[in-house]
């Protein structure tokens, strides 16, 4: 794809998130625009080709924002399905000339900059904030192009093996991020060379570096002990193991200190700002050996071994991603220690959770922790290391395939191939509408009952979809793994009815708790905003692009197997009825707001901002199947 491509591409996709993330938000509702209907628009508006299709549907609108007396900001909106409306897929945003002349499309950056009143080079009128998420939507484009002008390899994936084809899914997924989040790509603080050096599109081998650290200034997981007392063992062959131990033996710092792996970019531009004072007293040691490379994963800071091992990497990067820094704090690790054991004692209580269920081993880490810090300090955020162990079980089944959910939910550029070909391919089933619904109703099965499953005693993990990994067996939808344990969330007084008790999470005082949640009503919130609204959300949009399907119809099959899964599963009376009736009955869902929360924190600390508000109930806006026809729609799917 030529670089004039790439940039398209990458800008029309941003749009759609920006305009459809300002209009969700509400963000547009006071700028004074109007809202027109087709017959109604200018007759050269109607000419141009990329409106002209659109306009032929009766419930699109054109919406017009005045930019003085004679020009004017023009796009065009029809009813969405998670929100009232949204942009028309494929249509720019257009400074319109009433007088005549060229309509100029706008990209993001420069339509944003209107919105804030700072249409010129001036940036004195804007608020930080707004400065701050301007410079991370420019990054985004600018970073966004680069990833789409590499493309990722996806030629004969089903002949490769588990490890292989599951690097590849990652490499995937990390072209869009994170779905519908206008600035998800901006990853601020890489040059171009170290974007292209460290992003796992680009599949380029990473050289950690390691650094010792004083044994009595060291935190450690729940998994390490006297049989795992260095990440080596876990990390590196035989034989770069045996150097790291003799370097450490020779500098005198064998039995002291512990050496950990730390990312190249973190050990040039993190550790000398914020641990100057531990190098220089000997507390931590940069060390000269190197171990076998690393490749990068969808989530930057985790790194898959580029050996047949099932032992990949997490790390801090003190990078500014999705309006927050991507540390590794010692107190979230803890806490993952803590869900990780509710999440064993779920598995222990639900056979089918046991069955499908499956968790990577996170109890690994270590982190600094300087004399007389605290969990909420600096330095143990930064320099810090977990080793997140996969089920060997399944990276060593030649039958298995892991497939973020994030790569179904990302298109490729080029459009040129979909993960269910293949799952079509292996099915023997053709490439049509029926067989597109079908398989997306097996993959909505096994998605909402682990999750259902979950959430009836009383937790729910944090299911986007670049956490949540579906485990394919032999072409079928078998179950989900998870990742990143440290966002569970959970309702204690449910956990003690199913006879598990509070985990007493540390959470800083005065901060936001988004772990504990007084009832399961509270706790639906991350169902409905992150599992379906973003997850499943994006899945369904790449799958109607793709096969050429009406989204709605998709819509329906997930209600019905939502409405399925809510019948089957042990629920109470009470909460059965309290599902239904939140999921399917009411007008308005939660939504979590993205892009308001970043210009209010305006780059302050803390992890990824967001806030609640309201939209409307996708259900109802496709015409979820009625009680009595439930049974048809999962037939006819």
């Amino acid at each position: 794809m030529k670089s004039l491509d790439a940039q398209r591409h990458a800008e029309a996709q941003i749009l759609q998130s920006l305009v459809d993330g300002l209009l969700v938000e509400g963000l547009l509702d006071d700028l004074g625009a109007t809202w027109q209907a087709p017959f109604e628009a200018d007759e050269r508006l109607a000419r141009l080709p990329a409106f002209r299709p659109h306009l032929a549907d009766p419930e699109a609108r054109v919406w017009r924002w005045p930019q003085g007396p004679h020009r004017g900001i023009v796009m065009l909106l029809r009813p969405g399905i998670a929100q009232a409306w949204e942009k028309a897929a494929h249509t720019p945003v257009i400074l319109w000339d009433h007088d005549g002349g060229d309509g100029v499309s706008l990209d993001p950056v420069a339509f944003m900059r209107r919105v804030f009143g700072a249409a010129s080079d001036d940036d004195q009128a804007l608020s930080q904030g707004q400065s701050v998420f301007l410079q991370a939507l420019a990054d985004s484009l600018r970073q966004a192009q680069s990833s789409v002008d590499h493309r990722v390899e996806t030629h004969h994936l089903p002949g490769r093996d588990t490890a292989a084809h599951f690097a590849i899914m990652e490499q995937w997924a990390s072209l869009l991020d994170r779905p519908y989040h206008p600035t998800a790509k901006a990853k601020q603080g890489l040059s171009e060379a170290e974007y292209r050096a460290y992003m796992a599109e680009f599949n380029a081998p990473i050289r950690l570096r390691w650094v010792a650290m004083a044994r009595d200034r060291v935190m450690t997981g729940a998994g390490v002990d006297e049989d795992c007392p260095a990440p080596v063992q876990w990390l590196a062959g035989d034989a770069a193991r045996q150097a790291l131990e003799a370097e450490l033996a020779s500098r005198g710092l064998a039995s002291s200190h512990v050496a950990i792996p730390v990312h190249p970019w973190q050990h040039e531009h993190a550790l000398p700002r914020w641990f100057e004072a531990a190098f220089a007293a000997g507390d931590c040691v940069s060390l000269d050996t190197v171990t076998e490379p690393w490749l990068a994963t969808s989530s930057l800071r985790s790194l898959a071994p580029t050996t047949a091992s099932p032992h990949f990497l997490k790390l801090p990067m003190a990078i500014h991603s999705l309006g927050a820094s991507r540390y590794l704090p010692a107190v979230k690790m803890a806490n993952g220690d803590l869900s990780a054991r509710l999440l064993h004692q779920a598995r222990d209580k639900d056979t089918r959770l046991a069955e499908g269920l499956h968790l990577c081993d996170e109890g690994k880490w270590w982190a600094y922790m300087p004399e007389g810090a605290t969990l909420f300090d600096e330095a143990p955020r930064h320099l810090s290391a977990m080793v997140r162990s996969y089920p060997r079980a399944l990276l060593d089944d030649p039958g298995v395939r892991l497939v973020p959910m994030a790569t179904l939910g990302t298109p490729l550029p080029g459009g040129e191939h979909h993960v269910f070909d293949d799952w079509l391919a292996q099915r023997g089933m053709s490439a049509d509408s029926a067989s597109v619904r079908a398989l997306f109703g097996e993959l909505c099965d096994t998605f909402f009952d682990i999750n259902l499953r979950l959430f009836r005693l009383g937790m729910l993990a944090e299911v986007h979809g670049q956490n949540a990994v579906l485990v394919f067996e032999e072409g079928r939808c078998q179950g989900l793994l998870l990742r990143d344990h440290d966002s569970l969330r959970i309702s204690v007084a449910r956990l003690e009815r199913h006879g598990m008790q509070d985990p007493c999470y540390c959470i800083k005082p005065g901060h936001a708790n988004t772990l504990y949640h007084d009832s399961l009503e509270a706790l639906l919130f991350w169902l409905q905003t992150l599992a379906i609204q973003v997850n499943l959300r994006a899945i369904i949009d790449t799958l109607a692009e793709y096969y050429a399907l009406p989204a709605p119809e998709l819509w329906r099959v997930m209600a019905a197997r939502l409405e399925a899964r809510i019948d089957a599963i042990p629920f109470d009376d009470h909460d059965r009825d309290m599902l239904k009736e939140r999921l399917f009955e009411r007008e308005r869902w939660p939504y979590k707001r993205l892009i308001a929360p970043i210009i209010e924190r305006a780059g302050g600390p803390g992890s990824m901002p967001f806030g609640t508000s309201s939209t409307c109930n996708p259900f109802l806006r496709v015409g979820r199947p009625a009680q009595q026809t439930v049974a048809e729609a999962l037939t006819e799917a």
